[in-house]
């Protein structure tokens, strides 16, 4: 059941966008769930008690505030934390729900306006407290093999949702990213010996040394340990480089392609911000050393995506870049 309701957000590419509230406060077609009503339980963990008249028939989506709550409006661009039941529209019976856990986020932002207006509308003046009916859209059953004919009308829901609005915040405000730090700044912290150093051996692969009981720079540190004197790198150009990559907490290596032999080609708009902003400008044959803190590499979520977290230093070798797309 935790996966209902992200499920509908991508299932739902809702036709019925700009449908107003009523005084009861509805949204798309909610006549279906004139029968719905509901009675929030005293009991923690405990979805409402759900009635309505079966069967149910709803062919399109809709929404319909069957209870409402005594807290704060809902705005936009907050966050609205749900908790959701689903419940067959055959008999009335529940099928699962998600009140034993967490309650989900639910932002009402411009993306949740353009992909699932019917839930923004409904949502959009509503009190926290209030249970809400809701009908999925439905999708219209695949023509028959064979056939020249328009697809067949969608079949009647299988279930409605009953969400319980639980409470909402303000989405805050992004903090601002990391700066790039000045020439001076990182001329400063290199002879204080505050950045990482990079010796190459023989092959040309290089080692990295973070120094010890240091902290990290508090902003992009970048750099050019050898100028190369080909042309400038674009932010679109595809670049193909040799690099190493090191996390600072440990100075183990994680990636590189030094070992595999050959350079890697890669467009530089579509890789983190760190070497983004730290290789733009850079020249072709240029060697530059990155020190990027987390917000401009994986983010602060990225243990948990199995990326390597934290500030990362890399050595990047600029081999060659041209345009995107470009011709050989």
């Amino acid at each position: 059941m935790r996966k209902l309701l992200p499920a509908v957000l991508v299932a739902s590419v809702v036709a019925l966008a700009g449908c107003g509230s009523t005084a009861e406060h509805t949204a798309g077609n909610a006549e279906p769930l004139s029968s719905v009503s509901a009675t929030d339980s005293s009991e923690e963990a405990t979805p409402p008690e759900v009635t309505f008249d079966t069967p149910l028939t709803a062919t399109e989506t809709g929404a319909r505030v069957v209870s409402e709550g005594d807290g704060e409006e809902i705005a936009e661009d907050q966050n609205v934390f749900v908790n959701i039941a689903g419940f067959d529209t055959s008999n009335g019976e529940m099928l699962g729900h998600d009140f034993d856990q967490d309650p989900q986020p639910l932002p009402t932002t411009e993306d949740l306006e353009t992909n699932l207006p019917v839930v923004y509308d409904v949502l959009i003046g509503t009190k926290v407290g209030s249970l809400i009916a809701f009908v999925p859209e439905q999708p219209a059953a695949p023509a028959e093999e064979g056939s020249t004919g328009a697809p067949a009308e969608p079949a009647p829901a299988a279930e409605i949702l009953v969400m319980k609005v639980v409470k909402a915040e303000d989405i805050p405000e992004p903090a601002p990213a990391s700066p790039t730090l000045s020439e001076d700044e990182v001329k400063e912290l290199e002879d204080a010996g505050k950045l990482p150093t990079a010796e190459f051996d023989d092959a040309g692969v290089p080692t990295i040394t973070i120094p010890e009981d240091t902290e990290p720079p508090e902003g992009l540190a970048v750099q050019v340990l050898k100028e190369g004197d080909g042309a400038e790198v674009a932010a679109e150009d595809e670049v193909t480089a040799h690099y190493l990559g090191v996390r600072w907490d440990d100075g183990e290596k994680f990636d590189g392609s030094y070992a595999k032999g050959e350079p890697v080609p890669f467009e530089l708009n579509k890789v983190i911000p760190g070497w983004t902003k730290g290789l733009t400008g850079q020249k072709v044959g240029s060697t530059v050393q990155l020190t990027i803190p987390a917000d401009l590499a994986y983010g602060e979520e990225a243990e948990a995506q199995g990326r390597p977290a934290g500030t990362l230093v890399f050595v990047v070798e600029i081999k060659d870049a041209k345009a995107a797309g470009s011709a050989e």
